[in-house]
């Protein structure tokens, strides 16, 4: 059995590649000021002739698009000439690291290891708005949250609009003397639905593995580069949460992050500050299992990527408050690495005692654009432990074949009921996806899993299978249909059968923008007893390919013995070039409802910005359910962006205690600065 899988492996290695455009890297003579007007003159070659990847796949883009790149001892410069008429262009979106598909944007992706399976991203639309990420798994996983600093500026024409990017080669990591690297230039046309990238016929949105290759690219001497970012707080707090009334706390701590070789940093924290993290969004939740909230939080973020397994065995979240920590980031050959270690303190008021947080990781590049991994964490404390150790891999075979597992082990308590594992078989495109995949996870596995990581659930024997497929019809009527269906089943180890659910949605989206989804969920679940639950979702949307966009939705069914109904809706509009504004409701209502479970969540979210990096946002939200009642209010100016910043921030927190119906309020302002200090040796 595992000569053939062997075997299958290795004939879609070999049968995989293809042959890949090349675009020479050119050294500038001349200092580049990046102000949006491109002198093409001084570049000998660009990158042209892009393909579709949507709505007609293999198809040319339908406007011309010429990239240039360029370099010197400090910078890498990418510039865009994008051929469009003005009153085509889509563009509204303008806080950093919020673009997607919804407005017209550039992206080059630099495979700066050319490992084929992991990048770093750099995107902007006709705003001049910026957003950063880190690809990894061959583009599959995306984190958005990594940042960097870079800067690039938007000029529009009467023919089109121009983008020039300059990104420091001490903002990325790259292997050293490499003078060849993975590239690819993307570029989004949202008034025809288009998505077109350099490199050729792409399988999917993000594919290293299909980029092109830039060649000739010759890399800086390695320095040691060392930045600070101290920060200074005042806080003002009257809250009845705390306990803290008429209180003026000051604070310092910092961040420190040492680039000691081109492809290998470290960062530590000494009492770092969260302030300007706002609270979670409210969330509707129809089910007994608990919600995954994304990090936003800084010092998670270098390296985070890495630990986007299916099984998670370190959620960050899971580490509250931390009084200091500690990680090294980086790759050495083929095996990248990360690892972590934080302290959080001690809170009595929580009965929740120090602990010690441990994260380790290690991957290793195998073939074309695959990878084994392993992770290990720990969290200690005074008198308890709770240990987990897995190991992972992903085999990319071909364009569209993937081939993804897990196995976990966990401490303290027996291996047999402390583990997990899986083994996932899938194809996928930007146009079909079907996946299989078995789980089996332990009787008593989440106990030591939910002290780190994240699951739902455990003592599962798990099958579930997607299918997904999308039409681009493009005709007088349609512009896509959209079909899927998502189906679970699992039963306990002693052959119980705990629960399914049958998920099916259509969508038709029509060339006058309105868009009409109907889905139909039901489902099994075995909890104290048997219960049968179902629901039907009727969505009518307006432009919601775009950001500017309108939805309703209605949803009736059964749940837990009950009846309900859920009416939602939702705006994003800009009532000027710089005044964006955000609206959401839902409307829960239980029959019977004993356990007082109905709610209506209002959310309402304001941005100003006077430019890209100086704004003001408010951002509310109301949930009847317990009366609660959250603003948020920030005035930002990122002086030295991202990281260098002024950032004055206000919330108001009210609450109703069930079931002693006491009112508790929290008034808190902070000011908080943070400037960036640079030492090279």
């Amino acid at each position: 059995m595992i000569r053939i899988l062997l075997i299958f492996v290795l004939i879609f290695s070999l049968t995989s590649g293809y042959a890949q455009k090349n675009v020479a890297a050119y050294r500038l003579k001349s200092l580049v000021l990046i102000d949006g007007i491109i002198d093409s003159k001084n570049f000998p070659d660009s990158a042209i002739s892009f393909i579709q990847l949507e709505p007609q796949k293999g198809m040319a883009a339908s406007r011309r698009t010429a990239v240039y790149f360029g370099y010197d001892s400090l910078n890498i410069y990418i510039f865009w000439k994008c051929y469009q008429p003005p009153d085509e262009i889509v563009a509204k979106i303008q806080s950093r690291d919020q673009l997607s598909k919804s407005d017209d944007l550039v992206l080059v992706m630099l495979d700066t290891y050319n490992d084929n399976t992991s990048a770093y991203g750099f995107a902007v639309n006709p705003l001049g708005s910026q957003t950063d990420l880190k690809f990894t798994d061959d583009g599959r996983n995306r984190d958005i949250n990594w940042d960097t600093e870079w800067k690039s500026a938007v000029k529009i024409f009467s023919w089109g609009w121009t983008v020039e990017m300059a990104i420091p080669f001490k903002s990325i990591k790259y292997k050293k003397n490499l003078n060849q690297w993975g590239i690819n230039f993307g570029r989004i046309i949202r008034s025809n639905s288009e998505t077109s990238y350099w490199s050729g016929e792409m399988n999917n949105d993000f594919r290293v593995s299909q980029s092109g290759i830039l060649t000739g690219i010759e890399t800086p001497g390695v320095k040691s580069n060392i930045t600070l970012f101290p920060y200074s707080t005042v806080r003002y707090e009257n809250s009845d949460f705390s306990g803290k009334y008429n209180e003026v706390i000051p604070d310092i701590g910092g961040d420190l992050q040492w680039q000691f070789s081109s492809n290998i940093s470290a960062n530590a924290t000494y009492n770092p500050d969260f302030a300007t993290v706002e609270a979670d969004e409210e969330q509707i939740n129809l089910t007994r299992y608990e919600l995954s909230y994304p990090e936003k939080r800084l010092f998670f973020q270098e390296g985070n990527e890495m630990y986007s397994t299916r099984i998670k065995t370190f959620y960050s979240r899971r580490i509250g408050d931390i009084d200091y920590g500690g990680k090294v980031t980086g790759k050495i050959g083929n095996y990248g690495f990360n690892v972590l270690a934080a302290h959080s303190p001690e809170i009595p008021d929580k009965d929740q005692p120090g602990a010690f947080f441990t994260a380790a990781r290690v991957k290793k590049d195998i073939l074309k654009s695959s990878t084994v991994g392993l992770i290990l964490v720990d969290k200690s404390w005074d008198g308890g432990y709770a240990r987990s150790f897995s190991a992972d891999y992903t085999m990319n075979l071909g364009k569209a074949w993937k081939l993804t597992g897990q196995l976990i082990g966990s401490w303290p308590g027996d291996l047999k009921t402390h583990s997990a594992w899986f083994m996932r078989f899938a194809r996928e495109s930007n146009v079909y996806h079907y996946h299989i995949r078995y789980t089996n996870i332990g009787e008593n596995f989440m106990d030591n899993m939910n002290q780190t990581g994240f699951i739902k659930d455990d003592d599962r024997r798990e099958i579930d299978s997607d299918v997904s497929y999308i039409w681009w019809l493009q005709n007088n009527i349609f512009n896509y249909i959209e079909v899927s269906s998502r189906n679970n089943l699992f039963w306990s180890h002693s052959g119980t059968l705990k629960s399914w659910y049958l998920t099916d949605m259509v969508k038709f989206y029509l060339q006058n923008r309105i868009s009409l989804e109907y889905s139909y969920n039901n489902e099994f679940k075995l909890f104290e007893k048997k219960y049968y639950n179902h629901k039907h979702t009727i969505t009518l949307g307006y432009n919601t390919d775009e950001w500017s966009s309108a939805e309703v939705s209605y949803t009736s069914g059964r749940n837990f013995d009950r009846d309900f109904l859920l009416a939602s809706g939702s705006a994003r509009m800009k009532f000027s070039k710089k005044l964006a504004f955000e609206y959401s409701g839902n409307y829960l209502k239980f029959s019977p409802d004993t356990s007082n479970q109905s709610a209506f969540i209002n959310i309402i979210s304001l941005n100003y910005n006077f430019t890209k990096d100086l704004w003001i946002k408010v951002f509310a939200q109301n949930n009847t359910n317990d009366n609660r009642f959250y603003v948020y209010g920030l005035f930002g100016w990122r002086f030295k962006p991202p990281f260098g910043a002024v950032y004055l921030i206000y919330t108001r927190n009210e609450m109703k205690l069930v079931p002693d119906n006491i009112y508790q309020n929290s008034d808190i302002i902070f000011l908080k600065l943070t400037y960036p200090v640079n030492i090279t040796k």
